[in-house]
């Protein structure tokens, strides 16, 4: 018995997947670390990443910087009422625009 020959295709097609594959995960898990990091962000991490300010100057909460801390927060959230809000009223007019015709009538 002779053994069957493998195309160069045969060969590329399995591996194209797979990266493909590889790719998506990939794609999934930095657009989970997008929204994760969209969340509130800590103290920490908004004194040293968004304000880049030392370790040791965020380490010591400085009142100014609690309150500039607290300004932020209190504006993501005021946006993330917004939005939500917002996505309610669109959400409701797109209800009413592609209400089914053969439903009662509201």
């Amino acid at each position: 018995m002779s053994k069957a020959k493998t195309t160069p295709v045969g060969r590329i097609v399995p591996r194209l997947l797979l990266a493909l594959l590889l790719a998506g995960v990939a794609a999934m898990a930095l657009f989970g670390a997008i929204a994760a990091e969209r969340e509130h962000l800590s103290f920490e991490m908004w004194c040293l990443d968004m304000r880049q300010h030392s370790p040791v100057r965020c380490d010591a909460r400085r009142s100014d910087d609690v309150k500039d801390y607290e300004r932020y927060r209190a504006s993501v959230e005021k946006f993330d009422r917004q939005r939500s809000e917002q996505k309610a009223r669109d959400q409701a007019l797109q209800d009413r625009l592609n209400r089914d015709p053969g439903a009662a009538r509201r």
